[in-house]
């Protein structure tokens, strides 16, 4: 791979084999990617910078033979405003096998950390991003992916952490982005996440029908999604990923300001948000530090879950939970029984609420011990599903027997 922008044109073979033209504006330095303009009152989609990237494969220098290109683009934000959002598109220079074009895949990558140095466009040139596994394997494949970094990493700004809703839009403007790059409008368009990824990928596919009504996406694939974060943080509360209730506290304060987050303290006066205005760094580094902080801010009087269940809280987490729309495209959804992080039970609930409202569900719960494990086996069966898609292989939802 050679860290350069495309050709400022293609051959009509090329065009077929590659499914992509040319870039719409001149290259950025990379750094200045992430920086945002003052200003922002373009359509969601649109490319404010470029820049090449770079796809390392392994940490050995191993890089991918593909064109990769940084891109900043317009999104709408949590607070529903226009914000610049930052993330990778990587097309494979391999021609193309498996017929028509080259489909695209929103990637939607997993919890990350908060600071933007975890931004994930930054991590997969060094090949620090846990998600390289899904990624390495859709490259293999010969799929071109768009990557969103997410609102908040990269640019300046606070991530809103398992926002369904706003990562969702994130996850369907980078696709936009990569079309406006040059990127063909025809071309099969897949989305794929893993925990909070699978949140975004989730959340984007039931905002599709009405906010990204004219992208050609013909399914998704969700490992572990975060359906629903009152759940999950009952769930996590006394583990060592306590971390993660402190960026959702985080995302709940700068989301919804009229709650009052930002004043909420324990018996001992400190505030809920001393621990989330804290860097912990990516993950994993940031685990053990974010459990001390939240050991330290639960041991005096109220847990963390005892403010999320306050009413006018508990509302807006409800707002964010997943389920209550119709997913219009088949859509496969895994699960593993032993999850430490998602509970099992949350994910086939939203599965049986998808399928209640008639969409295309196929539901299977893993046997994988633990969160992060069940995200590797669940990447395999993503590329197999989108492979047997692309084949016109039937579909099978089995909503009729998720018990």
């Amino acid at each position: 791979m050679n860290p350069r922008p495309f050709a400022a044109t293609f051959a009509a073979a090329a065009v077929a084999a590659l499914a992509v033209t040319s870039l719409s504006s001149p290259a950025q330095a990379a750094e200045d990617v992430y920086t945002p303009p003052a200003t922002i009152s373009a359509s969601p989609g649109t490319i404010l910078k470029q820049a090449p990237g770079t796809y390392a494969l392994d940490a050995l220098g191993g890089k991918a033979d593909a064109t990769v290109t940084k891109v900043q683009y317009v999104s709408t934000g949590a607070k529903g405003n226009k914000t610049a959002v930052t993330g990778t598109v990587i097309v494979p220079k391999a021609a193309w096998t498996k017929g028509g074009e080259r489909p695209i895949i929103s990637l939607s990558p997993g919890t990350q950390g908060l600071n933007d140095r975890c931004a994930p466009s930054k991590l997969v040139a060094t090949a620090q991003l846990y998600d390289g596994n899904w990624l390495k394997q859709f490259y293999d494949a010969g799929y071109a992916v768009a990557m969103t970094d997410y609102e908040g990493l990269g640019t300046p700004g606070t991530h809103p952490y398992a926002n369904n809703v706003a990562l969702g839009q994130n996850a369907l403007d980078v696709v936009r982005a990569a079309q406006n790059l040059g990127y063909s409008k025809t071309a099969p368009v897949f989305l794929q996440g893993f925990s909070e990824g699978g949140g975004a990928t989730a959340g984007a596919l039931e905002l599709a029908p009405t906010y990204a009504p004219e992208l050609r996406i013909k399914g998704g694939h969700a490992t572990a999604p975060t359906v629903d974060l009152g759940a999950i943080a009952k769930n996590i509360e006394h583990g060592p990923y306590q971390t993660f209730m402190l960026f959702a506290v985080k995302m709940l304060d700068v989301t919804y300001p009229e709650l009052g987050i930002r004043d909420l303290t324990n018996a001992a006066g400190q505030k809920l948000l001393d621990g989330a205005d804290t860097d912990y760094g990516c993950l994993p580094e940031s685990l053990p530090s974010g459990w001390l902080d939240t050991k330290t801010l639960t041991k005096e009087g109220k847990t963390i879950t005892s403010y999320l269940s306050r009413a006018d809280i508990a509302a807006r987490l409800g707002q964010l939970k997943l389920g209550s729309k119709k997913i219009d495209v088949p859509f496969k959804v895994t699960s593993s029984w032993a999850d430490d992080v998602i509970p099992n039970a949350t994910v086939k609930q939203a599965a049986k609420d998808w399928c209640a409202k008639g969409s295309k569900i196929s539901y299977s719960t893993l046997f994988a011990p633990t969160h992060v494990a069940s995200g590797y086996e669940g990447s395999g069966q993503a590329v197999g599903f989108f492979n047997d898609l692309i084949a016109g292989k039937g579909f099978s939802s089995n909503c009729g027997w998720i018990f």
